[in-house]
């Protein structure tokens, strides 16, 4: 198992930093992302009742236009 850093800041709301997770999640590679992105998909079907296997890619495009140049 991987050694987890903890951070953690006490005071008052008003005080914190706007978005404290931002350089962590930047520093950390794109399969560690990807990974906790997928977590969330699945706790938020968990969360719904729904099945995962219902989940799928949305490969659809809302149109192609040719490019005036």
């Amino acid at each position: 198992m991987s050694e987890r850093k903890l951070t953690a800041w006490y005071g008052r709301l008003e005080d914190a930093e706007q978005y404290p997770d931002v350089s962590y999640w930047q520093s950390q590679p794109d399969e560690v992302v990807f990974d906790a992105a997928w977590q969330m998909v699945v706790d938020a079907h968990e969360m719904k009742g729904e099945d995962l296997r219902e989940s799928r890619l949305q490969r659809t495009v809302g149109g192609l236009y040719r490019r005036e140049s």
